[in-house]
């Protein structure tokens, strides 16, 4: 198994269907099929079509993306899916939290605050540290001899900001696990750290840089009674292919029972005790053939699945079935789950160590400091943008014309020579991140500012 981290450099367009003309939204979070879809595209590149290639990187292709590698979820830091089970203070005045899976106190449980309602199996994003979440931009082209936009080439898109509220860059975090069976060249490729477009509109939006690791994870706690809190779609059916009946725990219990012995070291389950579901229908698009991919009825993100078995799992075997999911078309980012024997509980935010930034200054702190103190952090943050932009897209492109522009001419000689050596020599995530943390020092400023009613 492993750990992967994908930091964000650019906003991330992981769009959702559309619905009628309402703005085409995103994810808050990125699916499996989005980083497996990612990671082809990155080995395509490297390696050309895999009907163009030699027969043994066909065989490495099919091993990556069409063999049984189960591409999980990523998040990001200070989020998480709020299971179904959980029950919270409809309106947020209070910190009650119950998880009805180990809620074993008798009655209703209740909050003075007001009524509890259950978690929707969405992702939320915990504390202030996560700042605005979702960018929108309008996209139009204008017809000449009109003035108007042309039709149907006016929409609404949003992106998930690949940015915190003090301006670092987002980390998502999750896991891939890899079949036993994959060549060994195969597995040293997954786990070799490179840079990756996410989502749509890649040519603006969506470079990360993707960094996976073995995992090192503590061994998930075992018992007789064990919660499957499933993190991304589950696509379960019955012996006969056809989407399986939740409500029929004896057909459920046969059909986990059939997928999980196998994988607890025959630990048998004894009992379905309870089941907290939703569903949807998924389905994706297949690029390779270009061609939409079975719609199928799925139980969504967020359902839970207490289960009783005759002995406890072992840890391996749990970390097995986390590693590997359950149901259908798990190699696509289907059936991915943590277990749980206790009650869920809402993340707690770190406090920050100041100490970590004292030893190990960022160098994007210091320009964007420095663009700051010279006044014109707002003219530089609309006008620095597009050059960056142009950067990525176009490494050898460096130039000055920036300050060419006349409110260039009130610059000190110190500050001219400084932002030239910036312009000319700073690699371009550093000048993205400094741009993010002089929007964050022009907030700041702007909210000082503001006088209180």
């Amino acid at each position: 198994m492993l750990n992967i981290q994908v930091t964000a450099h650019q906003p991330l367009a992981i769009g959702v269907r559309p619905a009628g003309t309402a703005p085409v939204p995103t994810r808050l979070h990125v699916p499996g099929s989005v980083l497996r879809g990612a990671l082809a595209a990155a080995w395509i590149a490297e390696y050309g079509l895999p009907t163009k290639v030699s027969a043994d990187k066909c065989r490495e292709f099919i091993a990556l993306f069409e063999a049984d590698v189960s591409y999980g979820p990523l998040f990001a830091t200070g989020s998480q899916v709020v299971p179904l089970s959980v029950l919270r203070c409809k309106y947020r005045r209070c910190a009650t939290v119950v998880d009805e899976a180990f809620h074993d106190a008798e009655g209703e449980p209740s909050c003075a605050c007001g009524p509890l309602v259950p978690g929707r199996g969405e992702v939320e994003f915990t504390g202030a540290s996560a700042g605005q979440l979702v960018i929108q931009s309008t996209h139009l082209q204008i017809h000449d001899a009109r003035g108007v936009a042309e039709e149907s080439l006016l929409f609404t898109r949003r992106a998930l900001a690949h940015r915190d509220a003090d301006g670092a860059e987002r980390a998502f975090h999750g896991r891939i696990t890899p079949n036993s069976e994959l060549p060994d060249e195969a597995a040293a490729w997954l786990a070799g750290s490179r840079r990756l477009r996410l989502g749509g509109r890649r040519g603006t939006s969506g470079a990360v840089t993707y960094s996976p690791r073995p995992t090192t994870t503590v061994p998930p706690a075992t018992g007789h009674r064990i919660a499957l809190r499933l993190t991304a779609p589950a696509i379960l059916t019955d012996p006969s292919g056809l989407p399986l009946d939740l409500a029929d725990h004896q057909a459920l219990h046969a059909t986990l029972e059939d997928e999980l012995t196998p994988l607890l070291d025959g630990a048998h389950i004894t009992a379905v005790e309870r089941v907290w579901a939703r569903r949807e229908r998924v389905g994706g698009w297949h690029a390779a053939s270009r061609l939409p991919k079975p719609v199928e009825l799925a139980i969504s993100a967020g359902s839970v699945l207490l289960l009783n078995f005759s002995q406890r799992p072992s840890p391996d075997g749990l970390r097995t079935l986390t590693g590997r999911g359950i149901g259908l078309r798990r190699n696509e980012g289907f059936g991915a789950l943590e277990t749980a024997t206790t009650a869920w509980q809402e993340p707690v935010e770190p406090e920050p160590v100041a100490s970590d930034r004292e030893q190990a200054p960022d160098p994007a702190e210091t320009y964007a400091r420095r663009l700051f103190d010279t006044g014109h952090g707002a003219w530089f943050i609309d006008n620095l943008r597009p050059y960056v932009d142009e950067l990525a897209a176009q490494p050898g492109t460096r130039h000055i014309g920036l300050l060419e522009r006349p409110r260039m001419r009130q610059l000190t000689p110190d500050d001219r020579d400084a932002i030239t050596n910036m312009l000319l020599t700073v690699p371009v995530d550093v000048l993205d991140r400094a741009l993010g943390l002089l929007a964050a020092l022009h907030r700041g400023l702007m909210q000082k500012e503001t006088p209180r009613p």
